[in-house]
Formats: structure tokens, sequence, C-alpha cells
């Protein structure tokens, strides 16, 4: 359906994104994971023509035909008063066959006094999922979701996860980008890794999660460890990652470095990935 062929992008003299080869097919549900930096908003940019990159888009015409192809983005802001019957009732003007009142309903599970509120009093959650279902509204093919569930509540990530099935079930082509590793696991087909703006795995979720098995060591910022790869620090520890157990340990000894003072634990590939995004989103708090 897409394909995009050497896709690189550089601003000023830093690369952004590097050699980017992807397949989208139709029927396809892509999670697009990286650390923070990682080039995931910029390739969203780029597919959608919102920023120029060398290379080729196969199916480029799809991407801009918001019948097509509609997007999710991380920040939506609505206009204060507008109630929410009259914004879904705005969206549905935007589309030859738009999604019924009840259609919306049924995604958001709204009753008709949330209807009748102002969309700025509804929570974060019913924000974000009122969000989603207006994505749906011109009830697109290829359906790119930024951060869907941040800011939904327990439930309605739920219901976000049984509508990313009933999509699935439709044959709808999904890529989503997210920060919670179980959310990447449960709704993926594939997983397209992104790191310093280079595709580095581009495979299942168990295929994923079964390779690469490594070390995750933290310990405190004053102890530099060798043999191993720093992912990130923050005020109080580094986080380190290794696959070099045995020469890191025999170099702990070698220092005299109380075992109190680190933590071990096995991670994969896709943990890694994960544990560098935590890290350094608690550092931008």
């Amino acid at each position: 359906m897409i394909q995009l062929n050497n896709i690189s992008k550089k601003i000023k003299d830093k690369t952004i994104l590097q050699n980017i080869n992807l397949e989208i097919n139709q029927g396809d549900v892509i999670a697009l994971v990286g650390p923070n930096g990682a080039g995931k908003s910029t390739l969203i940019d780029v597919l959608l023509g919102n920023k120029k990159a060398s290379g080729e888009i196969i199916g480029s015409k799809y991407l801009l035909d918001h019948h097509f192809t509609s997007v999710l983005y991380q920040h939506t802001y609505y206009t204060p008063h507008m109630k929410v019957r009259q914004i879904i009732e705005l969206f549905q003007n935007l589309y030859e066959k738009p999604l019924s009142i009840k259609q919306i309903q049924q995604i958001t599970l709204f009753d008709d006094d949330i209807l009748n509120r102002p969309a700025q009093k509804l929570s974060g959650g019913q924000q974000r999922i009122l969000d989603v279902a207006l994505t749906l509204m011109g009830q697109p093919e290829f359906i790119i979701l930024d951060e869907p569930t941040a800011g939904m509540d327990t439930n309605t990530r739920k219901r976000f996860y049984e509508l990313v099935e009933e999509l699935k079930l439709d044959g709808k082509t999904i890529l989503f980008t997210s920060h919670y590793i179980e959310e990447v696991e449960t709704l993926a087909d594939r997983i397209v890794l992104l790191n310093q703006g280079e595709i580095i795995r581009d495979s299942t979720p168990r295929l994923i999660r079964i390779e690469d098995k490594k070390k995750l060591i933290v310990v405190p910022k004053s102890i530099k460890l060798i043999h191993a790869h720093k992912i990130k620090e923050d005020s109080q520890f580094s986080y380190y990652e290794t696959e070099k157990i045995d020469e890191v340990m025999q170099y702990l000894v070698k220092e005299q470095v109380s075992f109190a003072e680190i933590e071990m634990t096995n991670i994969s590939l896709l943990e890694s990935v994960f544990k560098a995004v935590e890290v350094d989103n608690h550092e931008t708090v």
C-alpha cells in the first residue's frame, strides 16, 4: 500500500532520519517506537508531507487524501464553550460518509448528558477518546495515531484496545506511537524500532521479545562501568545495558563496589528501548 525507500532527513548538520525503508501493507497494525528524539514524529511528518526529505514514498497520494488517511496528533485544542455534540456535527460536515452520532457514542461510550457538555469540561481521558472518534469520522482506511492513549484512564484505555481490535477486523491499517510497552505488545502485529533516526528492528512482538537478551544495570552516578553501554542517567543513577555480564561483574569486584549499591535485571531489546524512554521522561518532569 505505502512504501518508503531510503528516506533521509537532515536539519542543518544533524541527521534526523537515515535510510528509512518501510513497507506498510493493508491491514497492518504497526507500532513505531523508540527513545525520545529517535525521529518518530519527523517520520510521521514526512509521511504526511508536512516535512520534506530525500528518498521515495510510493503511495503518497493516499497519504494526502483525508478520506483515505486520518491522523490523531498528540494534542488537540477545543474551542471554549463548544459542546461535544456541536464538535461532532462540525466534523460530520467535512466528510461524504461520516459516522453517525450513534456510532460515535459506540466508540466513546458517551451518553446524551456528555454530548451536551462543553468539550473543555471533559476529563483528559474523555477528550482523548473523543479525539480518536473524530479521527475515525470519515471512515479512513489508513489511521495514524500519535500517543493515542496519553491521558486515558484504565477504563478508557480498555475501550481503546477493544476499538483497535474492531478496526483490525475491518481490515484497517494503523500506524501508532506509544510509550507503553504493554500497549505495543497487545495491539501491534509489527513493531518498528527507531533509534537515532534509523530502523534497528522491524519484526513481530514475539520475535523482538525473545531476541537480544541483555542485562540492565542501574548504579549510582559515581560508578563508571566498562563493558557496558550507558542508556541514560538521572540525578542519582546511571542506567547501563550489557551482554558482557561476566566482564562487568569482574570489574565491579576489582573496584570493590558493594553489590548492595547496584540493581541488575534481564531485559529484551524492546524492554531496553522502553526503559530508555522511561528514564528520558523522568528527566523532563
